[in-house]
């Protein structure tokens, strides 16, 4: 995976995880939430934990996917 590929990555699960918890439609939380499982099974390994803000790291445990991505 490429830098800015994996830059790209990083910012889409970021964003993701900051604005599903504020997503008021229960199927459009849903398809976000698909979207970002998603995105964090093809590229989670790649990127350190360390880079995600605290919104987002909270929301990624919320749904199990914390422990797909790379780093400590």
């Amino acid at each position: 995976m490429g830098d800015t590929q994996g830059w790209l990555d990083q910012q889409a699960i970021e964003r993701l995880a900051q604005h599903i918890p504020f997503e008021d439609d229960p199927a459009t939380k849903s398809e976000l939430i698909e979207m970002l499982r998603g995105l964090v099974i093809r590229s989670g390994k790649g990127i350190d934990r360390a880079v995600f803000g605290f919104e987002a790291s909270q929301e990624l445990k919320r749904l199990g996917l914390w422990d797909r991505l790379g780093g400590k």
